[in-house]
Parts: C-alpha cells; sequence; structure tokens
C-alpha cells in the first residue's frame, strides 16, 4: 500500500452512501430485519476485527491512531498484518513507535502472529459463498465466489465478465440460505462499465425492488491507478464503521486498464508489477479482515507464438504477480449463439474444468440453446 491517500473525503462520502442492508424471504421479497427480529439483543454477531482504536488501552496515543485512520489502516489486524515498510512510511510515525504499535496490535489481535490451528478451527471459520446465479458455474467453482479470497475473471471483450459482476452485486444482498451473503457491495469502475439500468433489470426479474438494491451497491470510477489504490484504501475506513450494512463483496472492474496504460512499454514492467503487487496484497488484507469476497476482471493480451504450437492464443494480463495472488483464476470466453463458456484455470481447492452459462434478464444461468 505505497500510496498516499490523503483526505479522501470525495471517497469517503460515496461509500457511506450505502443504504441500509434488507434481507430477502423464501419468496424473494425484500424484508427488513426489524420486523424479522423482535429483539436485536438476543442475537449474537459476532465480530471479525477490532478497531484500531482499541489500540489506545495498550499505549497508542490518539494522535497514532488518526494518521493510522488516515492511511486505511482502521482495525487492529490491518496494522499487525502491515509490514514495518509500511508503517514507518506513516508521516509521523518514527521507527521505534511503528514497531511498537505492531507488536502491539499483535498481541490484541491474536490472528496475526504465530497461529497454529487444527483441521476444525478452519471448518468452524468456513468462508462464505455467494452464488453467481448458474448451478453449473457454482459448481465448478465450489459452491460460488468465497469470500476472503481474490477470483479473477479474465477473457476478451463480450464474454460475460462485466455481467458477471453486475450479477453478482445484486446476488451478494440475497439471504444466506439463497446463496447471498447478506451485505452491500463495493464496485471500483475503472472501465465505466457499471451500468446501473442493467442492475434494476436484473433486481426486477428476480424479484427484488431495484431502488433497495442499487442503494446496497457503491459505485466509484477510479480515473487513475493512483485512485483506484486511494480508493481500496479509503474503503477501510467504511468497512471498519459501516454506516448501514456490512460490506461482503468488492468489485474492481478492470484491475489492469490504468496500469497497462500508465506502466508502457518493457521498461516500466518492473514497476508496474511491484505496483500490481502491492495493490493485490491490500485487496487480499480487506478480502480476508472483513470477510470480504474480491472479484476482479483482468483483460488478456494475444500469444503469437502460440499459434504454432497450437496453444492458447490469449494470456491474461498481469504475469506471474496476479496468478500467485488470485487463488481462484476463471477464464471466460463467447460460446455458441449466446452462451458463454467457463473455464477454472486455477484453484487450490478444485479440479480444472468447463462450463456453459448464459446471459438473460435475470442475469447469470445454465446454459440455454439458442439464448
Amino acid at each position: 500500500m505505497d500510496v498516499n491517500a490523503g483526505t479522501l473525503s470525495e471517497t469517503e462520502t460515496a461509500l457511506a452512501r450505502a443504504e441500509p442492508v434488507q434481507q430477502a424471504d423464501a419468496s424473494n421479497h425484500l424484508v427488513n430485519e426489524e420486523d424479522v427480529l423482535e429483539d436485536e439483543d438476543d442475537i449474537d454477531t459476532p465480530v471479525t476485527f477490532l478497531h484500531v482504536e482499541d489500540l489506545a488501552a495498550h499505549g497508542a496515543h490518539a494522535g497514532e491512531i488518526s494518521k493510522l485512520r488516515k492511511r486505511g489502516l482502521t482495525t487492529v489486524g490491518l496494522v499487525a498484518s502491515a509490514s514495518m515498510r509500511e508503517l514507518i512510511e506513516v508521516p509521523g510515525l518514527s521507527t521505534e513507535r511503528a514497531d511498537f504499535l505492531r507488536k502491539k496490535a499483535k498481541l490484541v489481535d491474536g490472528k496475526s502472529g504465530v497461529v497454529f490451528a487444527s483441521g476444525l478451527d478452519l471448518v468452524r471459520s468456513m468462508k462464505t459463498k455467494i452464488t453467481t446465479g448458474s448451478a453449473a458455474l457454482d459448481a465448478l467453482i465450489g459452491g460460488g465466489v468465497e469470500t476472503k479470497t481474490i477470483t479473477e475473471l479474465y477473457g476478451d471483450s463480450a464474454t460475460g465478465k462485466t455481467q458477471l459482476c453486475h450479477a453478482l452485486c445484486v446476488r451478494t444482498q440475497f439471504a444466506r440460505d439463497q446463496g447471498g451473503a447478506e451485505g452491500c457491495a463495493l464496485y471500483i469502475d475503472t472501465d465505466q462499465t457499471f451500468r446501473p439500468d442493467r442492475i434494476q433489470q436484473i433486481a426486477e426479474a428476480v424479484g427484488f425492488d431495484p431502488q433497495q438494491i442499487l442503494g446496497n451497491i457503491v459505485v466509484i470510477k477510479a480515473t487513475s491507478f493512483d485512485h483506484q489504490c486511494e480508493i481500496a484504501t479509503a474503503a477501510t475506513r467504511v468497512l471498519a464503521d459501516p454506516p448501514s450494512g456490512e460490506f461482503r463483496l468488492i468489485i474492481v472492474d478492470n484491475l489492469m486498464t490504468h496500469l497497462r496504460a500508465e506502466y508502457a512499454g518493457r521498461g516500466e514492467l518492473a514497476a508496474r508489477q511491484q505496483a500490481l503487487n502491492s495493490h493485490l496484497r491490500w485487496l487480499k488484507q480487506l478480502a480476508d479482515e472483513f470477510d470480504c469476497a474480491v472479484v476482479v476482471t483482468n483483460q488478456v493480451s494475444t500469444v503469437p507464438e502460440a499459434f504454432a504450437m497450437g496453444g492458447a492464443t490469449v494470456k491474461p494480463c498481469g504475469g506471474p504477480v496476479l496468478a500467485h495472488n488470485a487463488p481462484m483464476r476463471i477464464w471466460l470466453r463467447k460460446g455458441r449463439a449466446q452462451q458463454k463458456k467457463a473455464t477454472l484455470e486455477h484453484s487450490a481447492f478444485m479440479p480444472k474444468g468447463d462450463c456453459l452459462f448464459s446471459i438473460v434478464a435475470a442475469g447469470i444461468v445454465d446454459s440455454i440453446e439458442g439464448a
């Protein structure tokens, strides 16, 4: 995280516009939680993180906490997982104080030090899976798009990447027993591809209130790669203190657009890969700390020599840096008629395979012949 986020007031204002999250009942109608829960005090809502202000009881000064917040380190876990280099770069924080705060954060957090977990502990901390809308695609990727994980969608234009992102923005708001995560979505739009009317169409097709669905999606247009990183930094302040409902989905569409334009030529390759690695590392920290699914779309480039060798003629941009940081990589391409084909290129727990799906008014569904 090597960007100076500054005050980021405009970004924070946009992030704070999300309306209260409502979940669906069995008939797919939106229901206020107050109408369902007679006494909220009886509900045990687990808190998965501690606010950075909790370090005040362990020797952190108010000024230091404010500086950490301005750099996006809004939770104890984010401070604990930050490198010494990142903490030293916080304006006004000395090396000694950075080391002190990092050690205290690790002690208080309890998750960021050397922790030995049994298989049973890992089962208890199972990730939420968000349905894509297609049973075949869900089965291909192990039940849906996982929280605490970066999922990469790459492919040529018009292969369904942005359509899938729009569908996920709607379905992440579903109740958990319907394949959702009961949360808001943050959409970092670098390609100017977000379409509110498409969200409205999907919402209406599945029986939801379009205005409520749109109100739970925060869209920020990134005008440069620095701005893209600043948005991700500012997002921590809202993720830690959501004004209405928790965020469960972060989309970056498209991850590589600004990087490819701003870091052109082989001479910029090393700098570009370092910038990409830093950005992905931060997104991974957000996914883990706040139990969010992070979905990034990616472009492809042509491999001329592959024509002669008979192999794949395109490859995802980003090189090994992106390959190592995305545990789930899905290659999307065109099928027959209006069908799309998804190939699971890499997963830590699922075998390579493929499936067909279709794009309809309701979003993503199983393949329909002639659709």
